[in-house]
C-alpha cells in the first residue's frame, strides 16, 4: 500500500478499471476481502521471479525498490537520485504524480534517451497489460520525465529449452508507446473516478456480473455474492459465466426470468434441468467415451506448466507430465514421480506403455493441460493405444445435474455426486504442480509422499465416477 499522501497505486488503480465498488472496499473495508487462495499467491511469486529474471536482459542496474512497504518516500527519493545521476539501468523505479504511485520493472538510459520496460509472466500482451502500462507512462511523464518509448517484456511463446535459456531468447519485448498516448485521456478521467469513489461515504451501487472474474477474479466476491438467491440466474451453472452474465444484465435475474425460446439449444437444456430438477443424460454421448475396447486402468497424471521452462524440449507454459499413478480393476496400483529438474517424458512414456500394451484403456482425469501434454509429446501412444478423459463427458453435457460445475475436476464432481467424502483434503491441479515446482532438499519426501497421495485421490474419484456413470448407461439397455 502506498504511504499517505498517495491515493492510487498500479494495482489499486487497475482494480477500480475492473470495479470502482472493489476499489471502494479495497481501500475502506478491507477485512471484507477473501483470503487469497494458494493459486493465486503461487502467481504472484511466479510473477516476482519471472520479472527478475528479465533484469539480465540489461544487467548491472541498481535497485530502487523501497525495502518496506512503509518506505516509498524513501525509494521515490532515491529514484529521484538515481536519475539525476543518469544511471544506465534502474529496477524498481519509484515515481509518484497526482496522488498515484507507481514501481517501473526497468528503466534505461542509452544515448537516445530514457526507456521504460515492464516485464509479464506471460507469452502475450493483454488490453489489461496496456491499461496497466499506460498508468505508468502517465505517471513517468507527469514526473517530467520525457521517455522515448515504453516497451512490455513478456515471455517469447515460440521459445523452447536447449539447455541453459538465453534470455534473449527467452522474453520478447514489445514497444506499445503509441498506444499508450492514446489512453491519455481515459487515464486521466479514470484517475478522477477513482478518488470520487473513494472519497464516498459508502460503497457504490455496482451490481455482480461479468466484471467480477474478468480480468481477474475479485477478492471481494464472497461479500458482493454471498446474497446471491439460490434461484439466481448464476446458478445455471452448466451455462458459460459469460452467457449468464449477459443474461443478468439484460435483466433476468432469475431461472424463473428468463423466457423460453431464448437460450441456445444445449443451454436451453440446462435451464429445463434446473426448472425440472432432473439431470441431463445422453446415454450414447457417454458410450463414446467409457465404452471403449479393453479393460480400463484409471490414472491421474501430474501435471506442471513453468512460466519457464525447466527441462529442454519445451515452451513457456509448456504443459509436462512430472507424474502418474494408476490403479487396475484388480487392485493392482502404481505411481511414480519424476525428479523435480529431470525430463519426466522417457519415464512417462515407459509407464503409459507398461500400462495400455495389454489392450487396456487407460481412463483418466484430464481437463486441457493434460490433454495438451499428451497431444503434444505422446501423440503416438493416443494414436496406438486407447485414453478415455472422464471429464470429458462433463463438459461435453453429456451429464449434467443441477449445481454441478461441468470444469471444476473430477475430485469436486465425485464429491458433488456423492461418490466421495466432501470434506475429504484435496490439491488442486494447479497447486499440485505448485507444490511439485516448489520441492526443496528439506521438504522433498513430504511433498512427493503428498503428491502421490493427492494423485490416489484422484484415481479413486476417477474410478468411482467411471462406475457412476456405468452403472446410469447399463440400468438403461
Amino acid at each position: 500500500m502506498a504511504e499517505k499522501g498517495h491515493t492510487l497505486s498500479k494495482s489499486t488503480f487497475i482494480r477500480g478499471v475492473q470495479c470502482l465498488k472493489s476499489l471502494y472496499l479495497n481501500k475502506h473495508r478491507p477485512f471484507l476481502r477473501d483470503r487469497l487462495t494458494p493459486e493465486q499467491l503461487a502467481k504472484f511469486r511466479r510473477g516476482h521471479e519471472v520479472g527478475k529474471l528479465a533484469w539480465q536482459l540489461f544487467p548491472g542496474g541498481k535497485n530502487g525498490a523501497p525495502g518496506h512497504p512503509s518506505q516509498y518516500a524513501k525509494a521515490l527519493e532515491n529514484t529521484r537520485k538515481l536519475i539525476a545521476e543518469v544511471t544506465p539501468v534502474i529496477y524498481e523505479a519509484a515515481f509518484s504524480h497526482q496522488s498515484v504511485l507507481i514501481l517501473l520493472d526497468i528503466l534505461v538510459k542509452n544515448e537516445q534517451g530514457w526507456h521504460a520496460y515492464e516485464v509479464k509472466s506471460s507469452t502475450s500482451v493483454s488490453e489489461t497489460y496496456i491499461t496497466d502500462a499506460a498508468l505508468q507512462y502517465h505517471v513517468i511523464t507527469g514526473t517530467g520525465l520525457n521517455l522515448q518509448s515504453f516497451n512490455i517484456i513478456h515471455l517469447n511463446p515460440d521459445f523452447i529449452r536447449d539447455g541453459i535459456p538465453d534470455v534473449h531468447k527467452l522474453f520478447s519485448i514489445q514497444e506499445v508507446t503509441e498506444q499508450l498516448r492514446e489512453l491519455g485521456s481515459f487515464i486521466t478521467v479514470q484517475i478522477e473516478k477513482s478518488r470520487e469513489t473513494l472519497s464516498l461515504k459508502h460503497s457504490p451501487s455496482i451490481p455482480t456480473g461479468l466484471h467480477c472474474n474478468k480480468p481477474y477474479p475479485c477478492d471481494f466476491t464472497g461479500h458482493c455474492w454471498k446474497k446471491t438467491d439460490k434461484d439466481s440466474v448464476y446458478s445455471l451453472t452448466g451455462i458459460p459465466f459469460e452467457t449468464r452474465a449477459r443474461l443478468a444484465a439484460a435483466g433476468y435475474l432469475t431461472i424463473q426470468d428468463i423466457p423460453a425460446g431464448l437460450l441456445e439449444e444445449n443451454d436451453a437444456a440446462i435451464l429445463s434441468s434446473h426448472l425440472t430438477g432432473k439431470d441431463i443424460l445422453d446415454s450414447s454421448g457417454i458410450r463414446q467415451v467409457i465404452d471403449g475396447k479393453g479393460t480400463p486402468v484409471f490414472a491421474a497424471f501430474l501435471i506442471v506448466r513453468p512460466a519457464v521452462p525447466v527441462v529442454d524440449g519445451f515452451r513457456p507454459f509448456g504443459p509436462m507430465i512430472v507424474g502418474i499413478t494408476w490403479n487396475d480393476f484388480q487392485g493392482n496400483e502404481g505411481s511414480f514421480i519424476a525428479e523435480p529438474g529431470e525430463s519426466p517424458v522417457y519415464q512417462i512414456r515407459k509407464m503409459l506403455v507398461q500400462l495400455a500394451s495389454d489392450g487396456s484403456t487407460i481412463a483418466y482425469s484430464g481437463g486441457k493441460w493434460v490433454n495438451n501434454a499428451l497431444r503434444q509429446h505422446y501423440q503416438d501412444m493416443t494414436e496406438k493405444f486407447i485414453f478415455t478423459d472422464i471429464e470429458e463427458i462433463f463438459l461435453s453435457g453429456n451429464f449434467y445435474r443441477p449445481g454441478l460445475i461441468p470444469d471444476a475436476g473430477i475430485n469436486q464432481i465425485a464429491a458433488f455426486l456423492h461418490l466421495t467424502s466432501a470434506d475429504q483434503t484435496m490439491i488442486s491441479q494447479t497447486m499440485a504442480g505448485v507444490k511439485y515446482m516448489e520441492v526443496r532438499e528439506e521438504n522433498r519426501e513430504h511433498t512427493l509422499k503428498e503428491l502421490g497421495t493427492a494423485l490416489s485421490a484422484e484415481v479413486a474419484s476417477c474410478r468411482s465416477v467411471y462406475h457412476f456413470l456405468k452403472n446410469i448407461i447399463n440400468n438403461e439397455t
